[in-house]
């Protein structure tokens, strides 16, 4: 008599890690993508039927990202601490020689908003370092981990979100955002040094200013637009970048150039 065996599997969950892009497909690759405007980016260019490596600092905290790319088999969701020398090493092997047409440099460490307003005997000197290691430190070890796959592209673009908080011309005059602002305008100091180099290699590099955004409860009622809003805008405004952009500091609303 022949006995039946069932063996029962256990579900084993994959993460989509390997999308190629398609021939005439663009591939963006995104920092902080989990949440707010570095997400509604990946939305926005995925609906575009972008190729969209979206990347994010951990993969526990990213639920709806993977929910997401399991819903669009063009997105890609890959772990980057950008200030994690082993996460950029594995990527720039595993993307060798892949043409990345944008590389969007969104992750960023934001002060708490009610700590925002301290005056410069409540800078948090520790939050201070954290953010120059995040938001200057690691935006260029991004960009130097990616350069080469950019400079593959076309028509490459290395775009790097900052703040008018950054701009001396066009800060708020307020004593707010010691840590961020000050990490910012250093990032923005990256940026421009950067364009010289960028010039030579056909590529463009821009910061741009997504607005005050409503990332924050209550951020609303001060008159801060939506996340779409900002993000639709920005990606029209990436859309009509040229080298005559390469090193400017950018207004989402219009592509008008900020003064440093």
């Amino acid at each position: 008599m022949i006995k039946k065996i069932i063996v029962y599997l256990p579900f084993i969950f994959f993460l989509n890690t390997d999308v190629y892009a398609s021939e005439n497909q663009s591939t963006v690759l995104i920092t902080g993508s989990n949440r707010n405007i570095g997400f509604e980016f990946v939305k926005q260019f995925a609906n575009k039927d972008w190729r969209v490596i979206a990347t994010t600092r951990s993969l526990e905290s990213a639920d709806e990202l993977i929910k997401f790319s399991k819903e669009n088999k063009n997105v890609i969701v890959e772990q980057l601490d950008i200030t994690n020398d082993e996460h950029l090493q594995f990527l720039k092997k595993k993307y060798k020689n892949e043409p990345i047409d944008i590389l969007l440099n969104n992750a960023a460490y934001t002060p708490r908003y009610l700590s925002s307003f301290r005056g410069i005997n409540g800078v948090e000197v520790d939050a201070t370092r954290k953010s120059f290691e995040v938001n200057t430190i690691g935006t260029m070890k991004v960009i130097q981990t990616f350069i080469d796959n950019v400079e593959e592209s076309n028509n490459g673009k290395i775009v790097n979100l900052s703040t008018k908080a950054a701009s001396f011309e066009e800060r708020p005059a307020i004593p707010m955002m010691y840590s961020y602002a000050m990490s910012k305008a250093a990032m923005n100091s990256m940026v421009k040094t950067l364009s010289f180099e960028t010039a030579e290699k056909n590529i463009i590099v821009i910061a741009i200013s997504p607005g005050t955004v409503n990332t924050t409860l209550g951020m609303g009622l001060m008159g801060a637009i939506d996340i779409d809003e900002s993000v639709s805008k920005m990606m029209a405004v990436i859309d009509d970048l040229t080298m005559d952009h390469n090193g400017l500091f950018l207004d989402y609303e219009d592509g008008r150039e900020i003064g440093w």
